[in-house]
């Protein structure tokens, strides 16, 4: 048995990656304003896995965006 440092995301998440846990956490900050964009009717994707594909871009252009402002 070991003994493991985990980060906990404020939806109760763990996750042994620091880069893993700041982008989840950007998409739980983010998640309103990327879902009402992605709801848009001239968003062009609309298949499950391009708009998934959409939202991680978006969730990593916001982390690397709010990374680049400290």
């Amino acid at each position: 048995m070991k003994q493991v440092t985990a980060i906990e995301t404020t939806d109760g998440k763990l996750f042994t990656s620091k880069k893993a846990a700041e982008l989840h956490q950007t998409f739980l900050n983010e998640q309103a304003s990327i879902e009402e964009f992605m709801a848009q009717s001239d968003f062009p994707y609309r298949s499950v896995p391009q708009r998934a594909i959409a939202r991680n871009t978006i969730t990593m252009w916001e982390h690397w965006k709010n990374r680049e402002q400290k």
